[in-house]
């Protein structure tokens, strides 16, 4: 079957709530899902990847991991220990040919429970799936020596 190519590590959890109310098993259930998942993916892939010589893992990050708010006190440092893991598997990995990349999503996916859950809201507010796949593929193509770690992807219907 030959060596992984890419992994795209494409899970996030976590409740939402100010630091007041988020349990301790709340917060580390956001912690085990984006932050030591996204570990134990990536120790599957990487012995193979660098044997190769190459391949690509792509964490599907938040905005989050950047600027938290007053609701994500469980789910944005999940995601910023998610952003800090990929970067420092980027630096020690790319002397192998192995890329690491972040696609970070600034919105609400369209998917049919978050309709159920917004039904109030328009099209434009949310992302689609595709355009998060098409990202995906561009940061997996990438030349050998070219490298982008970071893409933020919004709905082009967001208000600025």
């Amino acid at each position: 079957m030959g060596h992984p190519a890419t992994l795209v590590y494409n899970a996030g959890s976590g409740s939402w709530g100010d630091v007041e109310s988020t349990s301790l098993d709340a917060f580390e259930s956001s912690w085990r899902v984006n932050a030591l998942g996204a570990l134990a993916a990536s120790q599957e892939v990487i012995p193979a990847m660098k044997a190769a010589g190459s391949g690509n893992i792509i964490f599907i990050g938040a905005t989050a991991s950047l600027r938290g708010g007053p609701q994500t006190a469980a789910f944005a440092p999940a995601k910023a220990a998610q952003r800090s893991l990929a970067e420092s598997m980027a630096r020690s990995l790319w002397p192998r040919g192995v890329h690491v990349s972040l696609l970070m999503i600034d919105a609400v996916v369209d998917l049919p429970s978050t309709r159920r859950n917004m039904p109030d809201k328009p099209d434009s507010y949310f992302l689609r799936p595709d355009d998060m796949a098409q990202t995906a593929v561009f940061l997996a193509s990438q030349p050998p020596s070219a490298w982008t770690f970071e893409v933020t992807v919004r709905p082009f219907g967001e208000k600025w």
